[in-house]
């Protein structure tokens, strides 16, 4: 049975790329060739990046056209089995839930409600547990008007919800949205243009991991900012294109995702674009270390990891850099001026 990595991308669904879609420049360099969809192994053709010499972003050429993109998507993660889940995975599900309600201070469902008697040794538990993009924030925010724009099946909608937010999202996937729905959530399906519908109306918007899948990332931000209140808050995440990691994995790195990440912008650029647009911004750190793991199983060609592709990516972040320390992911909280600066 042949793989769609064996076959080619419609002549017809491609579109060259003139320039960088950050900064406009036409100069570049040809950083990597012939990437495939190494990440889930369900988009057929093989892609070429080029370096931005202008501001350093990433950025593939050519691509797959807005119209033929939804290939690259056939097996994406919000598409993931949402049916009933085992003893076991409801387990951890409402031990992660219970640690993260302690360290958040937030309650969060479903959750074990272990006795108080409990709490302290649970609160060690829970520095373990990774507090996804945003939470944080969201937990330690006046509560308003939520959006997450690419929302996938809607955890962080739920979860805002369950805060206090009046919370709804926006998703392309049909089937995401359909998973957010069975679950009671408000969710509008369709693309970032939607946004127009929402002039300043939003209090906080959450944009995580969707920059880089646009074909227009300048264009996006300008409705971004245009949805939210003046003062209101973007929780904006992505990859770095000058990642340490990026230079280490070459073209293994998980970051790239041919041909869905069309676009990867440095984090100087990006900081750059956010401020003519409006913002003030705060960045905040990342270790790269679920990145580095994936990058381990891509550099095998795996299709999920294995327990030495962790040992590994541990066995990294203990060694000296050896390239610029740039971290994996651009982590930005953005503050809404009431219009762009001239």
């Amino acid at each position: 049975m042949s793989s769609p990595l064996d076959q080619a991308w419609p002549e017809e669904g491609l579109e060259r790329v003139e320039a960088c879609p950050y900064c406009g420049s036409d100069q570049r360099t040809l950083a990597y060739k012939d990437v495939q969809d190494w990440s889930f192994f369900c988009a057929p053709g093989k892609w070429d990046y080029w370096d931005c010499v202008n501001c350093k972003s990433l950025y593939l050429d050519p691509r797959p056209t807005p119209s033929t993109i939804g290939l690259a998507y056939a097996r994406y993660y919000t598409h993931g089995d949402t049916g009933p889940v085992s003893f076991l995975g409801a387990l951890k599900t409402r031990l992660r839930n219970e640690c993260l309600s302690l360290r958040l201070s937030v309650n969060i469902e479903p959750r074990l409600h272990l006795p108080k008697m409990l709490n302290r040794p649970t609160a060690m538990v829970g520095k373990r547990v990774l507090v996804p993009f945003g939470w944080m924030q969201l937990a330690n925010q006046v509560r308003g008007r939520f959006m997450d724009v690419g929302c996938g099946a809607g955890l962080t909608v739920s979860v805002a919800q369950q805060m206090g937010w009046e919370a709804m999202g926006l998703e392309i996937d049909p089937a995401a949205v359909r998973a957010a729905r069975r679950n009671g959530l408000n969710i509008v399906e369709g693309t970032y243009e939607q946004l127009t519908q929402y002039q300043h109306q939003f209090d906080c918007i959450m944009c995580s991991h969707v920059l880089e899948h646009v074909h227009n990332p300048r264009n996006f931000l300008v409705k971004l900012k245009a949805a939210i209140k003046p003062g209101g808050v973007l929780l904006l995440t992505m990859p770095n294109s000058l990642s340490a990691l990026r230079y280490h994995f070459g073209a293994d790195w998980r970051g790239l995702e041919a041909p869905r990440h069309l676009s990867i912008p440095s984090e100087s650029q990006l900081m750059l674009l956010l401020e003519e647009f409006g913002f003030s911004m705060r960045s905040l750190a990342d270790d790269g270390a679920e990145t580095a793991a994936e990058s381990y199983r891509i550099q095998r060609r795996g299709a999920v990891l294995i327990r030495q592709d962790i040992s590994k990516s541990r066995q990294l972040a203990t060694q000296p850099a050896t390239q610029p320390a740039g971290n994996d992911f651009i982590k930005v909280v953005c503050y809404a001026f009431t219009s762009a600066r001239g």
